[in-house]
């Protein structure tokens, strides 16, 4: 067994492997990144929720490098792992024991400061249980800053078609936060 200051040497078929998956992993952390904090919002915790990708991809590597898009299979996975991100978390900290010297408890200004975000992420919610692939359009997007053709590589669906359901998503996000119009007493 190998004590924890013994260096850990690759097998030499391995090495090639890992520097593939370096190579795949650099050049696409950004778009990675982005993925992650349009779910999550948080600089920190969608640096967190890539690394957790990255592990999955990484014991997956020579299956997801054979395939023809292996970036579209690391999205998926991205994109999974972002969305079950404090899910997860919150199943750990049920086994975590508190420790004294933690940051504080999250305070009412805490809370202030995401209030901003609450009719949006209801609004988003809404539309992706109406609509996911206008909601996922709007994502791509406005979160992801893709162009039209990219969002229709990725949803396999024409140019034209990411554009309509763009413009749809961001009408019916646009209802969804507008607030009704007061009613007249006497309208019934």
């Amino acid at each position: 067994m190998t004590g924890p200051h013994e260096s850990h040497e690759l097998a030499p078929e391995q090495q090639p492997m890992d520097a593939e998956f370096r190579a795949f992993l650099i050049r696409h952390k950004d778009e990675f990144l982005r993925i992650a904090l349009s779910h999550l919002r948080n600089l920190f915790d969608a640096d967190e929720a890539v690394i957790d990708a990255a592990l999955k991809i990484h014991s997956k590597w020579p299956k997801i490098n054979s395939l023809d898009n292996p970036v579209a299979l690391a999205r998926k996975i991205v994109h999974d792992t972002s969305v079950d991100f404090y899910r997860r978390r919150a199943r750990l900290a049920s086994r975590e024991v508190p420790h004294a010297g933690l940051p504080h408890t999250p305070t009412a200004d805490d809370l202030l400061e995401l209030r901003g975000y609450d009719r949006l992420d209801r609004a988003r919610a809404a539309l992706q249980d109406r609509a996911p692939k206008q909601a996922e359009c709007v994502r791509l997007r406005y979160l992801e800053d893709m162009e039209f053709t990219e969002i229709a590589d990725h949803l396999d669906i024409t140019p034209a078609a990411a554009k309509t359901n763009v413009h749809l998503g961001l009408k019916a996000l646009h209802a969804l936060m507008t607030p009704p119009e007061p009613r007249n007493g006497g309208d019934f």
